[in-house]
Order: C-alpha cells, then structure tokens, then sequence
C-alpha cells in the first residue's frame, strides 16, 4: 500500500504561534519505528489519508452534540433575560428592589465552584456519562422554574441550575483538547463554541413562540420558555449518553477500530511527548496556578466573555427599554448582532490559523468592542446605538474563542490542560457575577438621581446607561 504519511516527531515546547511539530516523508502505513528520535521518544510514519478520514470520523462524534449540548446550556443559562419583559417581573416581583439581579447572580454561586471539580470527575467517570447526567439534571432545573410561584424559588433553582451547568464547558474544551493535535484543536473550539453561539442566538426567536403560546392557555407565555427549553434539554442529555465518546484510551469506544484506535494514541504521544491518562492532583494544581501565562490568557476569555453575558442577558431588554423597540422588535433584534459576531469570530479564527498569532486578534477585537460599548452608551439615535451591538458582540466572540484556543495550545500535559481550562472558565464566571452586580449599582444610582436624593458626577441630568 502507497500514500502520504506524516513522521511526528514531539516538542519539548510549545509557542504561542503554534508551529506544527511535524516533518512530512513518504511511508506507507501506520508504524512504530524501531529508532529513536531525541529524548528516546519514538517516531511514528501515518498514512495522511487515513488521518484525515480518523479526524472526519472524530469529529462526527464530537463536534455535533457538544455544541448542541453547549446550545442548550447558553439557553436554560439567559432564557430569564427574555422572560423578563414576557411577564415574569410581574408575576414573581423581581421588578420589586435588586431581586432580579439577585436571580442573576446566584446561577455563578454554584457555577464558579464546580469547574475544577467537574473536570477531575469527568476523568474518572467518563465523558459520555458525566456530559449526560449534567445536561438530564439542568434540564430538569430548568423544567422546574416554569412551575415557580415565588422568585425565592426561581433563585434557588437558578443556584441548582448554575452547579450543573458549570461543569459543562470545561468538560468539552478538555475532552475536545484529548483528541486533537495543537493545530486542529483551534478549528474544533471555535466550530463547537460558535456554532452553539450561533444556534443560541436563535433563541428569543423561539422565546417568542412560546410566549404567544399564553394566548390559548392557562400558563403565562415565560413559563412555556423554562417548560419547553428545560425538556429539550432533557432529552438531549438522555441521547449525548448514547453518541459522546469517551477519552482516546478508553476501551468503550467501539466506533474505532484497533488500527484508529492506536493512531490516536500515537500521534498524540508522539507530538505533545505527554501522557493523555495523566491524573490532576495537587501538585499539578499548584504549577498552573503559578503559571502567570495561565492568568493572562484566562484574562482574555474572562473579558469577552463578560461583554458576551452581558448582551445575552441584557440585550432584549435595552432594545425595549433604552433604544425604544416595541417587545416583538426587541425579541426580534437581538438575533442579527448575535449572529454577526459569530460568523465574524469565526473568520477571526481562520485567520489567526493561517497566520500563526493570536494577539493582535486578541488586541483588536478588545478596541473593536469598546467602540461598540461606546456607541451604544453615549449615541442618541437608536440606530447607531444598535450598530454597536453588532461590534460588541463580534469583539466579545473573538476575544473568547481566541483566548481559549491560546490557552489550550499552550500548556503542556493532559492534567495541566484540564486544571487551565478549569480557571479559565470560573475567571469568566467573575465576569458574569459583575454584569448583574454593576447594573444594580447603576440602576439604584439611577434610581436615586430620578427622585432627587442625590447627582451623579454632580450633574442633575446625568444618568447611568445600562
């Protein structure tokens, strides 16, 4: 048998240009060679048309019901902001003080607390049954506040709902990381990432449907919301139990071939020099947390992903209330930025590929969405103001989606990937506490200034913008 092959051979280290640690020569099939290349590590020839059909093969398996499940995730987690000028204000008092910023907040009590816990446990019990029990049991979560009479009871099921949902995306990034090699891992989490960013967009579409779904029946429309998306939800989970695979050593993953099988543990040993069944312990947990590198680039998701929590919970909401829109429009407009952004990010993440960088992506997109913050903070006309959620939204996916690869392709060993990937998401989580911290201290400024208790900056005017 004839073909191209690719020699891997490992690196001591990685860059951040992520430069392929490969040399091409021709072979014929999979093979150990007897010699040795530097640091006694063997070499490896594999046949680069079976490669590409194993990497087609492992992304059918991942690729779909990760992001579905990450789809649903971004839903159950900003469906409140949607229901919240769809009657539930009312009927639950949230409008009553700080009490919807409270029901906000509490979701990142749990959710901060889980990531690294989620991520050793997920070792330990698998991926197909960790992903599924998390994804049955937030759905169920969110199921239960359709039935909520009391905002006391919609808080603690958010806190329910938040320790469930935290576990999540750590998990995918980590299992998705234990898959592909440094230059394939980039494609794969802006593929997952963006297109449940995507799909999620979609939501207050939907959220619109079900709520004029009231107009037949005895339960208010934001309660179908939570009822509807909380059994989808459910449902998904059941079936991730069935189609998510376990870790490449695993022996439960009968979708591969012996012949696959010892491909993907080859070329992985092979470039990283690692370990893929290393256990985090605390040790590991120490040297990352020391790991300053780890911290600048948990910085640089943690920032985009506040401005994208940010325009999920509070989008519908300042197209009605602050641009004028009527709640049909509202539901309606925030879809296109949501979209925008995607497919901007995703062409970012091309790019940065292609070129080999990260950072001017990353600088970029930081000036491109304070721009947009700006515009929608200070312009008059509506219209102009809506144009910056277009740029805010772009920047916010970018900078995720760029931080996170930037992350992953830059820490050595499986257990040190997980523990990143682990402060790199609760970091982000800090970053959706503030969102809803800093609009209830603008909100009750406001507040204050509109009944003549005080001035902010010393002008009578002057108001906060939310």
């Amino acid at each position: 048998m004839s073909g191209n092959t690719n020699t891997y051979q490992s690196k001591d280290t990685m860059d951040f240009s992520m430069g392929e640690s490969c040399k091409y020569e021709d072979a014929a099939h999979v093979e150990m060679a007897g010699s040795k290349l530097d640091g006694g590590r063997p070499s490896v020839s594999i046949d680069t048309e079976m490669e590409k059909q194993l990497v087609k093969k492992i992304d059918m398996r991942l690729l779909p019901i990760l992001s579905l499940l990450y789809t649903m995730c971004l839903i159950d987690r900003t469906n409140i902001g949607a229901t919240r000028i769809s009657g539930i204000n009312e009927q639950l008092d949230l409008n009553v003080g700080e009490r919807a910023s409270i029901a906000l907040l509490v979701f990142y009590i749990g959710y901060v607390f889980v990531e690294l816990p989620s991520n050793i446990i997920i070792r330990r019990v698998g991926p197909a049954n960790w992903l599924a029990f998390l994804g049955l049991a937030w759905g169920l979560a969110t199921l239960g506040i359709g039935f909520s009479h009391h905002w006391v009871t919609l808080t603690v099921l958010r806190v329910i709902l938040g320790v469930f949902e935290g576990g999540l995306f750590p998990g995918c990034v980590y299992l998705l990381s234990s898959w592909y090699k440094a230059g394939e891992l980039q494609k794969r989490i802006a593929s997952f990432f963006l297109t449940a960013s995507f799909l999620s967009s979609f939501s207050n579409i939907l959220a619109y449907g079900l709520v004029h779904i009231s107009h037949d029946t005895f339960i208010s429309g934001w309660r179908w919301i939570f009822i509807v998306e909380g059994a989808m939800t459910s449902a998904l989970g059941l079936l991730a139990w069935f189609i998510v695979i376990d870790f490449p050593r695993s022996k439960t993953n009968k979708f591969l071939t012996l012949e696959e099988t010892n491909m993907v543990e080859a070329r992985l040993l092979l470039e990283r020099g690692e370990d893929e069944g290393e256990k985090v312990n605390l040790k590991i947990i120490l040297e990352t947390v020391k790991d300053r590198k780890v911290w600048l680039l948990a910085f640089i998701y943690q920032t985009g992903s506040t401005g994208i929590y940010a325009f999920l919970f509070f989008l519908p909401i300042i197209l009605q209330n602050s641009l004028g829109f009527s709640q049909s429009q509202s539901f309606l407009l925030s879809t296109p930025p949501a979209a925008f952004g995607v497919i901007v990010a995703f062409l970012s993440s091309w790019a940065a590929d292609k070129a080999r960088v990260r950072g001017p992506f990353a600088f970029g997109s930081a000036v491109v969405g304070l721009t947009g913050l700006c515009m929608i903070g200070f312009l008059n006309h509506p219209y102009p103001r809506y144009v910056g959620a277009f740029l805010g939204q772009a920047a916010s996916n970018t900078l995720v989606v760029t931080g996170l690869a930037w992350g992953q392709n830059n820490v050595r060993g499986d257990a040190k990937r997980a523990v990143t990937t682990a402060i790199q998401v609760t970091l982000s989580a800090i970053g959706a506490v503030l969102v809803p911290i800093t609009s209830w201290i603008l909100w009750s400024s406001n507040k204050k200034a509109d009944a003549r208790m005080e001035m902010i900056e010393g002008v009578d005017w002057f108001r906060h913008t939310l």
